[in-house]
């Protein structure tokens, strides 16, 4: 612990900065034993061979399915050859050419040509180098939501999940996380690729308060010495964090608040800094959501934060206001609405009043929507 008044040039309040990071992958994912339980005997098949059975993780955004998933990942890594994970994140690859050079890279162990190759003859490619190594690919498609904005989710699988007809011994699984709780997959693919998918949900609720509060004080442990954050400031994060409804955002601000106490010369976070970082996490946080909308739900969540105050609308005065512009069936319009609080950008509440409806209250200012926005 730095017992100074003054931190020095060289004097830090962190042990290890990365322990805060989202993409930090702990020695022990807590509260997520039976995911990994389920997971860990769904790909199994593997390790002997044989295809492994294909999953879908669903669970709101900071529900720990990545985490999760690259924790399993690297156990299977580490204690044999056979089965290959490859991670692939399907924000930023979400076209096919782009998913097939993410797995290239990791199965052949090199780049693929930048140009002028289709991503049938990188599938090519790959279902040879299985067969010549002998090996079982275990691919996870990271939010694989985002395919279909694209419209490659089929393509994309369908060409992993039936390599083995053109190429004799290829064994690929897949893995499928999804923020998107309302997503019916064996609607939103083509029945070809459901029939060879065959996958069962693995569910990842919201973490409790006492989860969260056991999460980041093994954070804080890893990543700062001890005293720099005290009991008292860690249940206000705990708070915030359970608020906002997503880990990421506590772990954000408990790197933040760190980050103002070094500034400010100081060894230990104070409540000032916290709300101080809150402001900017939530603000970042709202960011990422937002700038992730597709153009309908945008337009409903404008819709939604511009009402003036007063009485929150329902489902049924939304809609109403939303047709005034948009062609649109209810199904789609609830659909939309559904995501959004999925994302925790509103929050639905059912009332039993002259029928049933959802009260909507938005979670954020129309001016921090706007501020983000710009």
């Amino acid at each position: 612990m730095i017992k100074s008044p003054f931190l020095l040039a060289d004097q830090t309040l962190f042990k290890n900065i990365d322990a805060f990071e989202f993409d930090y992958i702990p020695d022990q994912v807590l509260f997520r034993e039976e995911q990994i339980a389920e997971l860990a005997f769904r790909v199994r098949p593997g390790i002997f061979g044989a295809r492994p059975a294909s999953a879908i993780c669903r669970g709101p955004p900071g529900s720990g399915k990545t985490t999760t998933v690259k924790h399993l990942f690297t156990e299977i890594a580490d204690s044999q050859k056979r089965l290959v994970p490859v991670y692939v994140n399907c924000q930023t690859d979400h076209t096919r050419y782009s998913v097939f050079s993410r797995i290239y890279r990791q199965v052949l162990g090199h780049a693929p040509p930048r140009t002028g190759v289709a991503a049938t003859v990188l599938a090519d490619a790959i279902a040879a180098s299985i067969i010549r190594q002998k090996i079982v690919v275990l691919v996870c498609l990271d939010d694989f939501q985002y395919l279909f904005s694209e419209d490659t989710a089929n393509a994309v699988l369908y060409s992993l999940l039936r390599m083995y007809l053109n190429h004799t011994d290829c064994r690929v699984g897949v893995i499928l996380t999804t923020s998107e709780m309302d997503l019916d997959v064996s609607r939103a693919l083509d029945e070809g690729v459901t029939s060879s998918l065959c996958a069962d949900d693995i569910s990842f609720p919201r973490y409790t308060p006492d989860e969260i509060r056991e999460i980041l004080r093994i954070r804080v442990r890893e990543a700062v010495w001890p005293g720099v954050i005290s009991s008292e400031v860690l249940d206000l994060i705990v708070w915030k964090t359970h608020k906002a409804g997503d880990l990421r955002v506590g772990l954000d601000l408990l790197k933040r608040a760190v980050l103002m106490a070094e500034r400010n010369a100081r060894s230990s976070v104070v409540r000032e800094d916290i709300l101080l970082a809150y402001g900017d996490a939530r603000l970042i946080t709202l960011k990422k959501k937002v700038g992730l909308l597709p153009p309908g739900e945008r337009t409903l969540l404008d819709l939604i934060t511009c009402t003036g105050g007063g009485d929150p609308l329902t489902s049924g005065e939304l809609y109403n206001r939303l047709t005034d512009d948009e062609e649109v069936s209810y199904t789609t319009f609830y659909e939309r609405l559904k995501r959004l609080a999925d994302h925790g950008l509103v929050d639905l509440r059912i009332r039993q009043k002259k029928g049933r409806t959802s009260v909507i209250t938005p979670r954020y200012e129309a001016e921090e929507i706007q501020a983000v926005s710009e």
